[in-house]
């Protein structure tokens, strides 16, 4: 409810509260893989999971008493919810909270279910611990959103959540003694540098015209990565060098590196345009905490005599993404079977994509009927006064939004968890979350530059000092547009890989290296293997004609 506090307390215009609210958001997701860097690397799960905490019960902390009845006296201000009241003090510790939180938030989505299995073992993927906490998180924030509607002073607002914050890090901490202690084991980001490393230093030697000449690992108990012919330059990171036995270039790491190192390596690099068309999903999600929150503050939120606190929405669009997902592989799986797996991840994106759209068109609508209801009432001035439009307007787009981040989330999980070990998979992860973050931020200045473009010819913009001044709804459009065009590029990214994938480098290169590997086993022995196993989840083309 930041926007809120922000708007209603600070009286601060509607797009400096959203800036504020957008770095929040992206500071919550642009850290994650360094964070997730030291605790594989450096420090272990444990301590920076306990860090996390830490940062959140301060965080929470500063944020209550960043208010302003909390301080008065020490400040010298007023207690009134008014902008005068909030003194320097107050305002610099506003923002160091949000600094706090957001970084704790960051560490406990990337230590904790690490934490998790570490404690847990293969405990942690049985059903009743599932049950048990989704039905404690499920009855905590429909007690939250429920008890929430009764406290009015923002005083308590923050305090709240901060004691209750604070009282479940001592009951986590009292058990501190029990827990394991995993030692950090390396992180896999590690890898991904040392194969820059190793080709910058060979990069003034030729690469072999035999790929088999190339170092690679033999252990057939490990992951096999077929060598492709892609980002050629890398591939001189294998280069076993004439003047220096393998031993001796083993023992430097950064100097020699394996072919299923630099495909993994290739892999991430390869998968970086189709990242960057995610950064549109960040504005997508900032604008659930910023504009859509202001309209419903706006609007009729009564039922009866009953009140509808806005948080409600908020958990409508956190259970869309919770289950939206599973309905959808549901449907995958029913209709396609396991024939429809390999693809079923970018459709999910693509899928995402599309409910963007319509989120944001309904959105357009929605927000256009409300200005039509401002305007016929006469509201458009400073007033309080509620529209006489209810509030559930807004909850097909609250939906639509919490589908497309379970889907978007689910997708991407499935398409890196069918190339890389969990580990490597949580790292690709967290680089599409920086890119969500970086769309969070970026949503400041797609603001600012459609507020300039909407000035062109003495008109007015579209941003207005508050929300019923402002066009909103032209802004949905734009989103809506730019996202028809980051799904054209998405499907073009995505073919052009997958085509460069199947048929030019799996049917080909991994055969021919098959051949090489597998030594004494026949042909027809090989062409079994390639046609009905998929490579420890890399994804490999059936090819019948081979036969």
């Amino acid at each position: 409810m930041l926007m809120v506090y922000l708007t209603d307390v600070w009286k601060l215009k509607l797009t400096d509260a959203a800036a504020i609210v957008n770095v929040f958001l992206g500071l919550q997701a642009i850290p994650q893989s360094v964070i997730l860097f030291s605790a594989h690397g450096l420090f272990g799960n444990y301590p920076v999971l306990l860090g996390s905490i830490f940062a959140c019960c301060v965080g929470m902390g500063f944020l209550t008493m960043s208010t302003p009845p909390v301080l008065a006296k020490a400040t010298g201000t007023c207690s009134a919810y008014q902008p005068e009241c909030i003194g320097e003090g107050q305002r610099i510790l506003f923002y160091i909270a949000l600094a706090l939180s957001a970084l704790g938030a960051a560490g406990q989505a990337v230590s904790f279910p690490s934490f998790l299995v570490e404690q847990l073992g293969e405990n942690a993927n049985r059903p009743c611990i599932w049950f048990l906490q989704c039905f404690a998180v499920i009855l905590f924030k429909a007690a939250a959103v429920l008890g929430f509607s009764y406290i009015s002073p923002w005083s308590l607002w923050f305090g709240v959540p901060a004691i209750c914050y604070t009282v479940a890090a001592f009951i986590f901490l009292s058990g501190s003694c029990t827990y394991k202690y995993v030692k950090p084991e390396g992180s896999p980001i590690t890898t991904l540098f040392r194969v820059l490393a190793a080709s910058i230093s060979k990069l003034f030697y030729q690469l072999p015209t035999d790929a088999s000449q190339l170092y690679n690992v033999s252990d057939r108990n490990r992951q096999y990565v077929p060598h492709t012919n892609g980002l050629r330059c890398l591939d001189k990171a294998a280069i076993i060098l004439p003047d220096q036995t393998l031993e001796q270039q083993l023992r430097n790491r950064w100097r020699l590196c394996s072919i299923a190192e630099i495909e993994v390596t290739k892999f991430a690099i390869r998968t970086f345009p189709m990242s960057v068309t995610f950064i549109l999903g960040g504005v997508m999600t900032s604008l659930s905490y910023t504009y859509f929150l202001e309209q419903a503050k706006t609007m009729n939120n009564k039922v009866g005599h009953l009140r509808i606190p806005l948080a409600v929405f908020l958990w409508f669009q956190l259970e869309a993404r919770e289950q939206f997902p599973k309905l959808y592989h549901i449907l995958v799986n029913w209709r396609w079977g396991s024939e429809a797996k390999p693809s079923a991840p970018r459709v999910g994106v693509a899928v995402s994509i599309i409910l963007g759209v319509l989120c944001t068109i309904t959105a357009a609508k929605v927000e256009s009927r409300r200005l039509a209801v401002v305007k016929s009432y006469g509201l458009a001035g400073e007033t309080d006064e509620k529209i006489p439009m209810t509030v559930f307007w807004l909850l097909p787009q609250y939906l639509l939004l919490g589908a497309v981040e379970g889907m978007f989330a689910k997708s991407f999980n499935s398409y890196y968890s069918g190339y890389f070990e969990p580990i490597s998979a949580s790292y690709m992860l967290s680089g599409c979350n920086l890119m969500q973050g970086l769309g969070c931020m970026s949503n400041i200045l797609l603001v600012y530059i459609v507020s300039k473009v909407s000035q062109r010819g003495n008109k007015l913009s579209w941003f207005q000092d508050t929300l019923n001044k402002s066009r909103v709804d032209k802004y949905y459009w734009s989103l809506s547009w730019l996202l028809a065009i980051a799904f054209v590029l998405f499907v073009v990214i995505s073919l052009w890989y997958a085509y460069r994938r199947s048929k030019e480098e799996a049917r080909t290169v991994y055969i021919e290296q098959s051949v090489t590997r597998i030594g004494t086993e026949t042909i027809y022995e090989m062409t079994y293997r390639v046609g009905n196993r998929r490579n420890n989840g890399t994804i490999i083309d059936m090819f019948p004609s081979f036969g």
